[in-house]
């Protein structure tokens, strides 16, 4: 480092008056592991397709290259422009989905972390402007801590972002409202923070996409903001219910329970595409109203006979015969339901997903594999949705 540098960081350290900004980082997630599999001759094209994607994505939204950094990207935004900063990140995973269901990416998934606040602005050796700073590394560390597709925010950024400026193609179709596009807040412990961060994941598909393997153990309790929508799916316990109304047309009704009183329960907290039915049995998440006064939600439904689908939490031992899945809503309300496994389901990893029906057991409403009479066409995928 210069001279120059040295003194300009030395300053920068004390100096209230450094610009804020918005930073954001993309990166391909398991490039390593791509480039061993497809060799340089198909990883290259893909690597490129990615860089014009975030670019594009960066600039048309009002923000600036800051530099490529190998398999990923560095971009910077004015304070302002928080939710500017969020949709790049939406624009760049719908982009990539987008060119891998055409078939022009092979394995091309991405990860995107952004925080806000002040940083050290300077000259970069080729010209342009570069920024260092603890938000340039909370940045980084959201973006590398992110599972594939995630799209993950630090507190500052969603209070500095004008949510009504930000929607997906997803959330659009449904007609979200903007705070579905947040989940709750969560911490975790990342590398070079003395303390849990507080972050949320920005939900611009059917459901959270949550974080690396590597870092699940370092995923602390929800913040302040208990309740709310993609939530833990341990933190109330699923409840079981009867359908007591159902409005097809409007997308609504009610599920009468036992014990707790009714439910309102929509489109957006039904697993799957399906309406429900009168007088068929439920298995939902109970989440707050959504003002005092009004029904409690019915978040994560799922609804007997129902094929939706599920992934793997673990692997599935080959003598055992049964598992659990995870089922999401599409605002990312999640459950596990215990899964009956045959002997020609064993062995699946976790993240696997598969269609399952779900069906009653002693245990109460649960599921089991989709490849009975009238299932067709359905098994396990070892894609992740």
């Amino acid at each position: 480092m210069s001279t120059e540098h040295f003194d300009l960081f030395r300053e920068a350290s004390g100096n209230a008056d450094r610009p804020i900004k918005v930073i954001l980082f993309a990166d391909l997630s398991g490039s390593t592991e791509m480039k061993g599999k497809l060799g340089e001759v198909a990883w290259l094209p893909t690597l490129g397709k990615f860089l014009d994607i975030t670019s594009d994505a960066i600039t048309g939204h009002g923000g600036t290259v800051v530099k490529y950094l190998g398999d990923g990207a560095m971009a910077a935004f004015d304070g302002e422009h928080a939710a500017e900063a969020i949709c790049t990140g939406i624009q760049i995973q719908e982009m990539l989905r987008s060119a891998k269901a055409q078939g022009w990416l092979n394995d091309c998934v991405a990860t995107v972390g952004i925080a806000t606040g002040r940083v050290v602005e300077f000259k970069a050796p080729g010209g342009g402007l570069d920024y260092v700073g603890s938000v340039v590394d909370l940045a980084a560390r959201l973006c590398g801590a992110a599972g594939p597709q995630a799209v993950w925010v630090d507190s500052a950024t969603v209070a500095s972002a004008n949510m009504n400026k930000v929607s997906s193609e997803l959330g659009r179709a449904h007609q979200r409202s903007p705070e579905d596009y947040l989940s709750d807040e969560w911490k975790v412990q990342l590398k070079g923070f003395a303390k849990p961060v507080k972050y949320r994941e920005v939900v611009w598909h059917a459901k959270p996409f949550g974080p690396t393997n590597e870092v699940i153990g370092e995923i602390t309790e929800r913040s302040d903001r208990q309740g709310g929508r993609h939530a833990d799916p341990h933190a109330a316990p699923a409840r079981e219910g009867v359908v007591k109304r159902w409005d097809p047309d409007k997308g609504f009704g009610f599920i009468a329970t036992v014990d707790h009183g009714d439910y309102y329960v929509n489109r957006r907290y039904i697993v799957g595409d399906e309406d429900l039915t009168v007088g068929r049995s439920v298995k939902f998440v109970p989440r707050p109203p959504l003002k005092e006064g009004a029904y409690p939600i019915a978040a994560c439904t799922v609804q007997e006979g129902h094929r939706v689908r599920a992934t793997f939490q673990r692997w599935v031992p080959a003598n055992a015969d049964f598992t659990f899945v995870d089922v999401c809503d599409h605002l990312g309300n999640r459950q596990s339901l215990y899964l009956s496994v045959k002997e020609d389901a064993a062995d699946h990893r976790a993240g696997e997903t598969a269609l399952v029906v779900v069906d009653r057991n002693r245990k109460g409403l649960a599921c089991r594999p989709a490849d009975g009479a009238g299932d067709e066409g359905v098994g396990i995928d070892d894609r992740v949705a």
